[in-house]
């Protein structure tokens, strides 16, 4: 039923849209902030550019070189680039900028799984690993049958070994693929990891699935 507005009056504003969410970043891990690299780099440039920075400094005012400029520059005068310290200084210098390389162009913090934040904006959260191997060992140890049980946790992959006390060791594995299936859901991440469990009795996983 609609209901006309008096007369000589404008009809009431329609309300607002709600501003669209923007997507969030689904499955992207966490990014590191590579402190310790960047700070080795940093103090090692600066080392450097300081001391020949000084050392020119040192020659413009009248002064004699000292021994180490002069050893550097005479070794750079006589050896040829087929060298084998030249070689070897150089592939150094390669390596060292292929690590730098990338860092800088990979994320780290390979401890962190993205959970799933739908429904927030400009939030972000990720479990540790090893809580989540955590989580996933409390759900095995509940698991009827189940004595002793070892989780390892990867980005794509846990791993579950778990030891039988007691019962059929294939019912035992079905009940524990079930239970930590289960868990593995309610651990919310973006993207849960493949579970791989091996059972066994007295302490030699078998069976794995």
């Amino acid at each position: 039923m609609s209901v006309a507005s008096p007369a000589g009056t404008a009809p009431a504003p329609a309300a607002p849209a709600a501003p669209e969410q923007p997507d969030s970043p689904r499955g992207r891990r966490f990014w590191s902030a590579r402190r310790n690299a960047a700070a080795l780099t940093a103090l090692v440039l600066t080392a450097a550019a300081g001391a020949l920075l000084y050392e020119e400094s040192y020659i413009r005012s009248g002064h004699r070189a000292h021994a180490w400029r002069i050893r550097i520059t005479d070794e750079l005068a006589q050896r040829h680039l087929d060298d084998a310290w030249v070689v070897t200084g150089a592939a150094v210098a390669c390596a060292l900028g292929l690590w730098l390389l990338l860092l800088a162009a990979t994320p780290g913090l390979r401890r962190l799984l993205p959970l799933a934040t739908d429904g927030t904006v400009g939030l972000r959260a990720g479990l540790d690993r090893r809580a989540a191997a955590a989580m996933l060992r409390r759900a095995a140890l509940e698991t009827p049958g189940v004595r002793e049980a070892r989780v390892q946790v990867g980005r794509r992959r846990a791993r579950v070994r778990a030891v039988v006390g007691f019962g059929d060791p294939s019912e035992v594995k079905s009940a524990l693929a079930e239970q930590l299936t289960a868990e593995r859901a309610r651990l919310g991440l973006v993207r849960p990891p493949m579970v791989h469990v091996r059972v066994g009795a007295d302490g030699k996983p078998r069976g794995k699935s």
